[in-house]
């Protein structure tokens, strides 16, 4: 029997959500999903038609007898204008798994009373601190849950097989996993991923007594936590079956696609022993406006913020100050 870190799908998970390197991983793909962000937005308001001639071509369809260049331009940016909402809502469904900005996200989320309502408890309120997340794999948005606490530690805990008994009778969706106590007052935790949200269950047995001190629901959750726990499943392409994994299939294919036909532009582009970084467009009046826009998504997004200042001092540092690498970057 395989644990679960051997299983083939939790190495790709590993690797899909943090590139198999830990945290670093987790906020390099963090980052590049914040900037995908940028990027959307910023092509779309540069290719908004501004006094384009030529109707729909160009703009809605590409131009496939318009030369070599516009022919890689429309490739690349007519796509991603008709796939930028599928790849948006890919992102933003994706964000809350990540480790600072969806940390961040889920705490404003719980302590707004959004996330979870204070009181859905089934026994007495919990005595630990400790949230679910560091005692088992549970759904997002019971990840900020502190989880309770086992009262009498004079008998012995149940089995495994009256916790599977009591999970049953509540009817947990098949599936669920069982975690065992950590501790003296420590609780069995039953957790479920179903493939659809309004499945999701989160429960805490006293090891004792098996008294279920806590049944979290879909229905007991906060508006933003369904909407998290349904885009979680949408995401993953669970929520509507196979429909659901075309429709992801496509975005991801776009994704490559546009991917592709950027770096031929740039490729085609680029002066020859040089990176090609395009000079300030005379329009100075939409750059500031692109400028404005990538500021605020910076103080949203921290770890875009940093970055920029990140690039900013490379630039001031070395860039401006080195004239071969600034011949080189130009």
């Amino acid at each position: 029997m395989l644990n679960d870190d051997q299983r083939i799908m939790d190495k790709i998970e590993k690797l899909h959500g943090e590139l198999m390197a830990g945290t670093l991983g987790d906020r390099l793909v963090e980052l590049a999903a914040c900037w995908a962000i940028i990027l959307l937005i910023t092509r779309i308001f540069l290719w908004w038609p501004r006094e384009r001639k030529g109707g729909v071509f160009g703009t809605f369809l590409p131009r496939l007898n318009g030369g070599k260049r516009i022919f890689w331009r429309d490739l690349h940016a007519v796509p991603a204008f008709w796939l930028s909402l599928g790849i948006a809502f890919l992102i933003l469904t994706g964000l809350p798994w990540s480790g600072f900005w969806g940390d961040q996200f889920q705490k404003l989320a719980t302590d707004a009373g959004i996330g979870y309502p204070a009181a859905v408890w089934g026994g007495e309120k919990p005595e630990s601190t400790i949230p679910s997340k560091d005692v088992a794999d549970v759904p997002w948005a019971a990840e900020q849950r502190p989880v309770p606490q086992s009262k009498d530690e004079r008998v012995s805990p149940i089995s495994i097989d009256k916790v599977v008994a009591i999970a049953d009778a509540r009817h947990v969706h098949p599936g669920y996993n069982v975690y065992y106590p950590e501790g003296p007052k420590g609780v069995y935790t039953v957790s479920v991923f179903p493939d659809k949200s309004k499945d999701e269950a989160t429960l805490f047995l006293d090891q004792y007594s098996g008294k279920v001190l806590d049944d979290y629901r879909f229905a007991d959750y906060g508006p933003i936590a369904k909407i998290i726990a349904t885009g979680i499943t949408l995401h993953k392409g669970t929520e509507f079956g196979l429909p659901n994994q075309i429709a992801g299939l496509i975005i991801c294919l776009g994704i490559v696609g546009i991917s592709i036909t950027g770096l031929v532009m740039w490729w085609k582009r680029k002066p020859s022993n040089k990176l090609g970084t395009p000079p300030l467009p005379k329009n100075f009046k939409l750059v500031k406006g692109v400028g404005v826009l990538v500021i605020a998504l910076g103080i949203l997004f921290p770890l875009v913020g940093l970055s920029l200042v990140i690039v900013w001092l490379l630039d001031w540092l070395i860039i401006k100050r080195i004239p071969m690498v600034k011949q080189w970057v130009g």
